[in-house]
Parts: C-alpha cells; sequence; structure tokens
C-alpha cells in the first residue's frame, strides 16, 4: 500500500488532506508536530511526503531537510501559503543555491483535482493504491488509525 506522510500544524487541514487521499486509497499518516514529523520521515517507509514550511514548533524546512538526507529519492512536496506557485523545485526556499531534485512545490490554498494530479505524477505506478487505511498523529506523538475517515486529535485546541 503507497503511504504518504502529511506534515501541517493545522489540524484542519491535515484532515482535509487525509481524507481525501484516503478515498483515493492512499494510507496517510497525518502529523501536526514537526518534530515528530522529523523523526518519523526518516524512519518511516513513505512513498512522498507533504511538508508545510511553516509549523509551529520546528522550520518545515528542518523536516525537509531530514527527509531529503535520510530518502533522496523520496517525493517531498513543500505545501506553503507563501510559495508563490505549484511546481518542481525548491527555488531558494530551503537556503540552497542549486536545485533539489524530488522537491515540488504546492500552494495553499490548493484544489483537491491538484494534489491528486501531483500525487499521481511523483508517485510510481508500482505504488498505486489497493485500500484505505488513515492514521493521524497529535502534536504529542501519539498515533490514531481510522477505516475511512479523519480522526485526529491535538491537545490544547
Amino acid at each position: 500500500m503507497t503511504r504518504i506522510l502529511v506534515v501541517d500544524d493545522e489540524i484542519g487541514v491535515c484532515c482535509v488532506i487525509q481524507h481525501l487521499l484516503a478515498r483515493h486509497g492512499y494510507a496517510v499518516t497525518a502529523m501536526t508536530d514537526g518534530r515528530a514529523a522529523r523523526e518519523a520521515v526518516v524512519c518511516g517507509d513513505y512513498a512522498a511526503a507533504l511538508i508545510d514550511l511553516n509549523l509551529a514548533n520546528i522550520d518545515g524546512k528542518e523536516v525537509i531537510r531530514a527527509a531529503r538526507a535520510a530518502r533522496p529519492e523520496m517525493p517531498i512536496v513543500m505545501m506553503s501559503g507563501m510559495v508563490l506557485e505549484s511546481g518542481r523545485g525548491a527555488t531558494d526556499v530551503l537556503g540552497m543555491s542549486i536545485k533539489v531534485s524530488g522537491v515540488y512545490r504546492l500552494a495553499k490554498p490548493f484544489k483537491p483535482k491538484d494534489l491528486l494530479q501531483l500525487i499521481s505524477e511523483i508517485i510510481s505506478q508500482e505504488d498505486v493504491p489497493q485500500r484505505t487505511e488513515v492514521a493521524a498523529t497529535s502534536g504529542n506523538g501519539r498515533q490514531l488509525a481510522a477505516q475511512n475517515g479523519c480522526k485526529a486529535w491535538m491537545p490544547g485546541r
């Protein structure tokens, strides 16, 4: 099953993306905690990662750098309301003067069809989804699983 990591400090964004991708057969782990995401991206076996640049407790660029260092072949989608246009390449958002292969931009807000098209383009055909499984991780690292839905818990909100 194709596993995708979604990292955004806004729980609503996580739930919307999680629900959309799960409906299309992807196994989604959504995390609101950047530090936990940094660990998950290093240890997890994800086909792709969608990472918001502006996380509450850690810079999203740190999570992207950790993902690139641990899994250079994994496609990474950096999401932000500050990214001017969707597409390939990291411009200089990551603080690197060279283009980083396998890094894509997704400007928020985005249309569901644009997200689905991007995911289908960056994930190889052998990873085609077969069934739906959803997992959400709260800010303190607890993981919840649900079938065909979005369940997430975040302390203090």
